[in-house]
């Protein structure tokens, strides 16, 4: 093996140029975004209203989020996690992500199509194990707020309450 190939200058350039080629330089499909919104509400029909104080967007696919929403729970401590699976609506572009950190460079629009709901305790112990449905809805999200809507799919007929979430992020 030729001398310049072992010199440490050339190992060093080299390894440079690799990960400038590489995919790893390149924006990701997959990452997170976290805020703590300024204002945010969780609705469900005549339920008093829940104040929420963080939201997180997991974008796990180029084309699949999960949005997790954190609300105080109506019994003092409780913490409610309400999470919103969907797809990206047409037209809507995915996040930018790097180093699995996310942002938002377009507003986004969501198909739902599952909704889960969990209780925690004041201690963060899970009061019991989550509940799922089948839903129908939308989410959008922009820089400065986000609104989702969704009914469960099997029960809207039959006058069941949906779910609200509004949120200001800015």
């Amino acid at each position: 093996m030729p001398q310049f190939l072992r010199s440490a200058r050339f190992q060093a350039a080299f390894a440079v140029l690799a990960m400038a080629a590489s995919p790893l330089g390149a924006a990701e499909a997959f990452g997170r975004w976290q805020q703590r919104p300024r204002r945010c509400v969780v609705e469900q029909g005549v339920a008093p209203r829940l104040r929420c104080h963080e939201l997180q967007l997991d974008q796990r696919s180029p084309q699949v989020l999960r949005l997790s929403v954190q609300a105080d729970g109506p019994q003092r401590g409780e913490v409610i996690q309400l999470t919103l699976v969907g797809s990206l609506a047409e037209g809507s572009a995915p996040m930018g992500c790097r180093d699995g950190a996310c942002t938002l460079k377009q507003p986004l629009a969501l198909s739902l199509i599952s909704l889960s709901l969990v209780r925690f305790d004041g201690r963060g112990l899970a009061q019991s194990l989550p509940s799922t449905w089948t839903v129908r809805g939308v989410c959008r999200i922009d820089r400065s707020e986000l609104r989702c809507e969704a009914e469960n799919a099997e029960l809207a007929e039959a006058g069941a309450p949906g779910w609200t979430i509004e949120a200001e992020l800015r």
